[in-house]
């Protein structure tokens, strides 16, 4: 994250002052560090793992609100094809981490299927990062971008799935993300130029926000 932002909002040659962006900066890096706390904390203190979890009931809401409210306040100053595209792929991957986060609260009790979903909120948020690090340093914007973002993404929940059925575990977890990814990813490359979406977009952005 740190490489792939750096350019545009750690170090840009004009930082930010607006708030959206930096209330979406704060909720995305503040899901990143309690993945990584809560990794850590469930193989050594699980009392502070559950403690900690609780954080997430306001950072995920705030992902999702913080997203949609950026999007809207980038749209003011009128729509053009990268917003267009890119409104789809924002939904997309914020319903993903979203639907992710459900599945493993409403699985929180059995550990195991709890925390496969929690992988799948993390393999939601790989796409901004690795595409603007191939923007940035090597020039590839999209949709090219997101076919090879996508195509890591379900790579690792198709060695995941292999992982899985090797060790016979039961549930089948990343067989039903892969499918879900998949729906929600295929859009991507289409949906973009249709009347459609162009009126939704158009509709989005008309709507009073702050």
């Amino acid at each position: 994250m740190i490489p792939a932002f750096w350019p545009s909002y750690f170090f840009p040659p004009q930082y930010e002052a607006d708030w959206h962006v930096h209330l979406h900066g704060a909720a995305m890096f503040s899901w990143v560090a309690l993945l990584v706390a809560q990794a850590w904390l469930v193989r050594r203190h699980r009392p502070w793992h559950r403690k900690l979890g609780k954080v997430s009931f306001v950072v995920v809401p705030l992902i999702v609100v913080s997203t949609l409210l950026l999007a809207h306040h980038r749209m003011r100053g009128g729509l053009n094809a990268d917003l267009v595209y890119f409104f789809y792929v924002q939904l997309a991957l914020v319903a993903l981490l979203a639907t992710s986060y459900v599945l493993a609260i409403a699985n929180r009790r059995t550990p195991a299927v709890h925390a496969r979903y929690m992988v799948c909120t993390a393999l939601a948020i790989v796409d901004p990062i690795v595409a603007r690090l191939l923007f940035t340093w090597f020039a590839i914007d999209w949709p090219q971008a997101q076919v090879v973002t996508f195509a890591l993404v379900d790579g690792v929940l198709l060695l995941l799935m292999a992982r899985d059925i090797a060790n016979r575990f039961p549930r089948p977890v990343f067989p039903r993300m892969l499918a879900l990814f998949l729906v929600a990813q295929a859009p991507t490359f289409f949906v973009y130029d249709t009347a459609g979406w162009k009126s939704f977009v158009a509709a989005f952005a008309a709507l009073p926000l702050p």
